[in-house]
């Protein structure tokens, strides 16, 4: 009965069912003013969905009376979605790369497409919930966490602040209590995650996170003055560089992404192609978010 009243959605309705059942397994609740927000509908429409989720997906949601909203059941099984922590950095990446809106998914007639990903992460399905909902309300989480550095595993009570992904792997970017410092955990790295209550505001702000610079990229010095203008095409540089705005503490993130390393100019440079510009003014910026 379920499956054949889910064919019988409309798209709008089909739309708004799939945010209200990923906004409460990621969450963990989701109430009648967000739908109502999110949408633009009124708060008659946002419980009717309501009413209609609960009617086609029995037992995966329930009203607690005492926060006043919709909260997820332990028997809880996805009927729009996969439920996998893929899927949901997907709608994350999306959601942050502002020039692609969603309407590119209504056209039609488009080109075939194969895209070359690279192996993914395996990150554990509960424990993301555990970090995304740390996140939202401000709690505070032990996590076992399994560094390179080091051959042993830590336990440390850490503040989450907000995902991370460098164009390859996720990072949970955090404030650690022991060390007192913010730092970034590769999510894949997290072996636990044990929430522990509301978190009180760390002593100093993540100045590093606060801080944008400007990261000059031009093409490799080694290259022919034809081989410099075909890169500086590709970029879009202007007087052979382009300027872009990058926080401090993603700026190792960044460059590692744009492929250029501590030796960038003095590699081959048709192989290298783009070197960092500007390497002076940022060296100390690199160690410090970087660690080296």
């Amino acid at each position: 009965m379920s499956e054949f009243l889910h064919d019988r959605l409309k798209w709008e309705q089909r739309q708004r069912l799939i945010l209200l059942e990923a906004t409460v397994f990621w969450s963990g609740e989701i109430s009648t003013a967000s739908l109502v927000e999110f949408f633009g509908i009124s708060r008659v429409q946002a419980s009717k969905d309501l009413s209609l989720y609960q009617s086609l997906c029995p037992g995966n949601i329930f009203y607690d009376n005492h926060i006043k909203r919709y909260v997820v059941d332990e028997a809880f099984k996805p009927f729009f979605m996969e439920g996998s922590t893929g899927e949901l950095l997907l709608v994350l990446k999306l959601q942050q790369q502002k020039d692609a809106k969603v309407m590119v998914a209504l056209v039609g007639n488009l080109p075939s497409v194969e895209i070359v990903n690279p192996l993914g992460r395996q990150i554990d399905e509960l424990l993301m919930r555990s970090v995304v909902r740390a996140i939202r309300f401000n709690l505070e989480i032990e996590i076992t966490y399994q560094s390179m550095t080091s051959h042993e595993l830590a336990t440390l009570k850490v503040v989450p602040y907000t995902l991370v992904f460098d164009g390859l792997q996720w990072h949970l970017r955090a404030y650690s209590i022991k060390e007192s410092v913010y730092r970034d955990f590769v999510l894949a790295r997290i072996y636990q995650v044990t929430i522990l209550g509301k978190a009180e505001e760390p002593p100093f702000l993540d100045g590093l996170w606060e801080a944008w610079v400007s990261v000059e990229i031009g093409p490799h010095p080694g290259l022919s003055e034809m081989h410099k203008s075909v890169v500086e095409r590709d970029y879009g540089m202007v007087d052979g560089k382009c300027v872009t705005k990058v926080r401090a503490a993603l700026l190792p993130y960044f460059l590692l992404c744009m492929r250029i390393a501590k030796d960038d100019s003095k590699r081959d440079p048709l192989l290298q192609k783009i070197v960092l510009l500007n390497r002076k003014e940022l060296k100390g910026l690199i160690r410090a978010s970087s660690g080296l």
